[in-house]
C-alpha cells in the first residue's frame, strides 16, 4: 500500500581507488584520469582511483531503456558520490556476479533485482571509508559523514575526498552489516538524472553490435530457409562465388547431437547456407544469388488460416482444466443468461530498429563474442555447449542495443558466429538482412479465448469459463495463480497447438495476450450488469479468490506467487481507488468520441489506462487521442526513464493495436520489411499522461507493464463511440461492418 498519497506527474506527446563491482558502459563519459591516478578496487561493483574518479561496473544490458544510467545512480547515492565523477563501464559475463546481479535483462526486473546488491555495495564502500577517515582523525565514525564524494568531519568540518582515502579504505575489513539510506535521504534515487549515453546516441559514437570492428574480421550473412524448422536438401552456390569478395560458401546445420544440448528455444538456429565475404554489403549479395533446395516439413504445407483452423478445433479438445466452485451446476440454470465470447491476439514481430547480429572469435581453445544481449550468461552457457569449451573459455562482451523488447534474448545470431568463426578459423562478424529480421524473427505467441459468463436475472455473474488456446505452452487467465477477480464459480482450461513461427519474449510476454481477453470481457460484464467498469473492478477485488488447498500447487507457487498475489490485488485496489478520487476516469464524451478502461500488472507493477478515442475514416477506422495512465510500481528510481519506458511501452503496444499480427503462407513469414510491418507514426501518437502513485517500497518494474492494458482500452474505448464489440487485433475498418 502507498505510504502517502501524493503522485508523480508526467505528461508529454510521445513521439589507485576503490572498487566496488558495478559494470559501467563504455558509452559513458571520459574521465580524465591524471598521470599517477591508481584504481583500487573494493567489491564487484565499484572502482574509486586516487584521484577521485569513480567507476560503476554496469551488469545490466542497455537497450534503450535507461538501466546503464539508472543502476549506477543508485550505487552514488548510497555512496554519497558527486555524480559529476561517476563514469560507467560495461562488464562482461563474470561468473562472479549472481543471476540476480548479472542474470537475465528481462521481464522488467533489473533495477528489481539488483536493488540491494547495489545499495549495499555503495552503502560498505561508504562506510569503509568513513572508516578511514575516522582512523586518520582520530575520532568515532559516528562524527563523520559522507557526502558529495568527501568524508566530513561534523565537528572540525575537515573534509578528505574519496580519492584521498580509497587506498586506506580498501585494506580494512568489509562491513557484515551496513545501515542503508531512508528515502527521504536520497539525493539521486528519484530524480530525473540526465542518461548517460545520450550524448554518445547523438554524436554516432555509442558501442552498438552492429557497429563492432576487430582486425582481421570477416563478414557473413545466411540464407536460412524460410519456414520455421526447414532443412537444407542441396544447393548450387556457382553463381555466388563468382562474386568478387565471395570468400566461401558453406551450410549451417548442427548436428542433432548438438542440437539436443542447446536450448530448444533461446538456443535454436534456424537452418541455411552462409557466405563469407569481405563485405557484409557483399555477403548480402551473394546470398541472393544461391540456388537452394529446402526441406519445408510438416509447416510447409501450414498457413494462417490453417493454425486458426487448428485453434477453434483444440477448443473442444483442452487438455488442462482447474475448477473453482460448480460452475457446470450455474450453466445448467435456465433461468440465467449466458455470455459467449471469443477474443484473438495473433503473432506479432519485434521490428527492430538495429538488425540482429553478433561478432565472434574462435581461437581453438577459447571464443570471444561481442553482441548486444539481454543474457550473457545463457550466451555464454550456449556458445560453451556448440563449441565443446568448458564455459571459462568463453567470453562475451556485451554491447549497447538498438532496441530488444525480448528478442535479443535469444542465442542465435551468437550461436551463428561461434559456429562460422570455427569453421573458417577466422573472426567474423554475422549481420541479419531487414528481411532476415522480419521473417526470422522469435514472434509473440498467439492466444484465442472462448469466455463463458453465466448472469442471473438479478444482474450477477455467478460464473465465468476460460478456454485458452495458445501457441506455446502456457496461457494467461487460465492458471489459479492467475486469478484476481472474484467471481463465485471459475473453470478454467488450456490446450496448446504446434506453432508455425519460432516464438520468444515479446514485450510484456503473456500478459499482453491474455489482458486483452479478460480486460474486454470484464468490460462486457459491467455492461451486460449496469455497473461502471471502475466500480465493478472494485466489487471483484473486494474479496480474495478462494486459492484452493496450497498442496496442489508446485512449491515455487506455494513460496513466492501466492504471498506476491495478495500485494498485487492490493495494489490493483489502491489504484483503481487513486482514479476514482482523482476524477480522472468521470468525463462525458461528445458523439464519435468514446473512452475505454482496463488495467492490468506485469510483475508487481500496475499500469491502469484510460484510453480516448475517435471514430473516423481512415484505415483502422479510428484515432487514439489521449492515453492516462496511472502506475503503481514502488519507488521510481528515475522519473523521466520511468515516463520513457511507459510511454514506449503504451506506443509500442498502438502498433500492435493498429498493424500488429503476421500472415504466413505455405509456411513462410508475408512481411519483409517496414513497408509492410507498419508501426505507429509520430502523427498517430497520442497525447500520453503518465501518473506514478508515490510509494517509498522497493522499486519494481517498468518496461513492460505499460504494455498489457493499452489494447483492451482501446477496445472498451471502441465500443464506447461506436457501440461495437471488437475482440481481435488488429483493427481495421472492415471489422466494423461484421461487429
Amino acid at each position: 500500500m502507498t505510504s502517502r498519497r501524493n503522485f508523480i506527474k508526467v505528461s508529454g506527446l510521445a513521439g589507485g581507488g576503490l572498487a566496488i563491482s558495478l559494470a559501467v558502459p563504455k558509452y559513458a563519459r571520459t574521465m580524465a584520469f591524471k598521470p599517477g591516478d591508481r584504481e583500487i578496487t573494493m567489491n564487484n561493483f565499484l572502482t574509486i582511483d586516487t584521484g577521485g574518479n569513480i567507476t560503476a561496473i554496469l551488469t545490466k544490458h542497455e537497450m534503450g531503456q535507461g538501466t546503464g544510467t539508472s543502476v549506477p545512480t543508485i550505487l552514488a547515492d548510497e555512496l554519497g558520490a558527486d555524480w559529476s565523477k561517476v563514469k560507467i563501464k560495461r562488464s562482461d559475463y563474470n561468473p562472479v556476479y549472481s543471476w540476480r546481479e548479472m542474470g537475465t535483462t528481462g521481464g522488467s526486473g533489473s533495477i528489481e533485482r539488483i536493488w540491494n546488491a547495489i545499495r549495499n555495495a555503495g552503502a560498505t564502500a561508504r562506510e569503509m571509508m568513513k572508516q578511514a577517515a575516522a582512523q586518520q582523525w582520530g575520532v568515532d565514525t559516528m562524527v563523520v559523514k559522507a557526502e558529495n564524494s568527501f568524508v566530513i568531519n561534523l565537528i572540525t568540518k575537515e573534509r578528505l575526498e574519496f580519492g584521498q582515502l580509497a587506498e586506506a579504505a580498501s585494506k580494512l575489513p568489509v562491513p557484515e552489516k551496513v545501515v542503508l539510506k531512508k528515502p527521504k535521504d536520497y539525493v539521486y534515487i528519484g530524480t530525473s538524472v540526465k542518461n548517460r549515453i545520450t550524448p554518445e546516441v547523438v554524436a554516432g559514437k555509442a558501442n552498438y553490435g552492429i557497429d563492432m570492428d576487430i582486425p582481421s574480421m570477416v563478414y557473413a550473412a545466411i540464407k536460412r530457409c524460410p519456414v520455421f524448422n526447414g532443412k537444407v536438401v542441396t544447393y548450387d552456390d556457382t553463381e555466388a562465388r563468382g562474386l568478387k569478395g565471395v570468400l566461401d560458401i558453406f551450410p549451417l546445420t548442427l548436428s542433432e547431437d548438438v542440437k539436443k544440448t542447446l536450448h530448444p528455444k533461446i538456443g535454436y538456429v534456424d537452418e541455411g547456407v552462409v557466405v563469407v565475404a569481405d563485405s557484409t554489403w557483399t555477403a548480402f549479395k551473394a546470398t541472393k544469388l544461391l540456388k537452394i533446395t529446402w526441406d519445408q516439413g510438416a509447416n510447409g504445407s501450414r498457413s494462417t488460416t490453417s493454425l486458426e483452423n487448428e485453434m477453434k478445433a483444440a477448443k473442444d479438445a483442452v487438455s488442462f482444466k482447474f475448477e473453482m466452485g460448480d460452475f457446470e451446476q450455474v450453466l445448467n440454470d435456465r433461468n440465467n443468461e449466458i455470455l459467449e465470447v471469443e477474443y484473438n491476439n495473433p503473432h506479432h514481430p519485434h521490428a527492430l530498429m538495429e538488425p540482429i547480429n553478433a561478432t565472434a572469435h574462435f581461437t581453438g581453445e577459447a571464443c570471444e563474442v561481442w553482441v548486444g544481449t539481454q543474457d550473457a550468461a545463457q550466451t555464454n552457457a550456449e556458445v560453451a555447449k556448440l563449441l565443446g569449451l568448458p564455459r571459462e573459455n568463453v567470453t562475451v562482451h556485451v554491447l549497447n542495443s538498438g532496441g530488444s523488447f525480448g528478442r535479443r534474448y535469444h542465442m542465435d545470431s551468437s550461436i551463428e558466429a561461434a559456429f562460422i568463426s570455427r569453421k573458417i578459423n577466422k573472426p567474423v562478424k554475422v549481420t541479419w538482412t531487414r528481411e532476415d529480421e522480419m521473417m526470422h524473427d522469435h514472434f509473440q505467441h498467439c492466444l484465442r479465448n472462448y469466455l463463458t459468463a453465466v448472469i442471473t436475472p438479478d444482474k450477477r455473474v455467478v460464473g465465468v469459463q476460460n478456454k485458452a488456446i495458445c501457441t506455446v505452452d502456457y496461457a494467461i487467465w487460465s492458471e489459479k495463480w492467475d486469478h484476481y477477480y472474484a467471481f463465485p464459480n471459475i473453470r478454467g482450461y488450456r490446450a496448446h497447438v504446434p506453432t508455425l513461427v519460432q516464438q520468444g519474449a515479446w514485450r510484456s510476454v503473456g500478459e499482453h495476450s491474455g489482458s486483452l481477453g479478460k480486460e474486454c470481457f470484464i468490460d462486457e460484464l459491467a455492461h451486460k450488469t449496469g455497473k461502471d467498469p471502475i466500480d465493478y473492478r472494485i466489487e471483484l477485488l473486494g474479496n480474495e479468490v478462494d486459492w484452493g488447498d496450497p498442496k496442489d500447487f508446485p512449491n515455487w507457487v506455494i513460496n513466492y506467487f501466492l504471498p506476491r498475489k495478495k500485494i498485487i490485488r492490493q495494489r490493483y485496489l489502491d489504484t483503481l481507488e487513486y482514479i476514482r478520487m482523482h476524477n480522472l476516469w468521470k468525463k462525458e464524451m461528445p458523439y464519435g468520441r468514446g473512452k475505454g478502461f482496463a488495467i492490468a500488472n506485469f510483475g508487481d507493477t500496475i499500469c491502469a489506462q484510460i484510453a480516448e478515442v475517435t471514430m473516423d475514416d481512415s484505415e483502422c477506422g479510428f484515432s487514439v487521442d489521449k492515453v492516462t495512465a496511472v502506475v503503481y510500481c514502488g519507488m521510481v528510481v528515475n522519473p523521466h526513464f520511468g515516463r520513457g519506458q511507459i510511454e514506449g511501452a503504451i506506443i509500442w503496444a498502438l502498433s500492435a493495436v493498429k498493424y500488429g499480427g503476421i500472415t504466413v503462407e505455405n509456411g513462410v513469414v508475408q512481411r519483409t520489411n517496414f513497408d509492410n510491418n507498419k508501426v505507429v507514426r509520430m502523427d498517430e501518437t497520442p497525447e500520453i499522461e503518465v501518473i506514478f502513485i508515490e510509494s517509498d517500497e522497493e522499486p519494481c518494474g517498468l518496461g513492460e507493464p505499460g504494455t498489457p492494458a493499452l489494447a483492451p482500452a482501446v477496445l472498451n474505448a471502441i465500443f464506447d463511440a461506436s457501440g461495437k464489440r471488437i475482440r481481435e487485433i488488429p483493427v481495421r475498418k472492415e471489422i466494423f461492418q461484421s461487429a
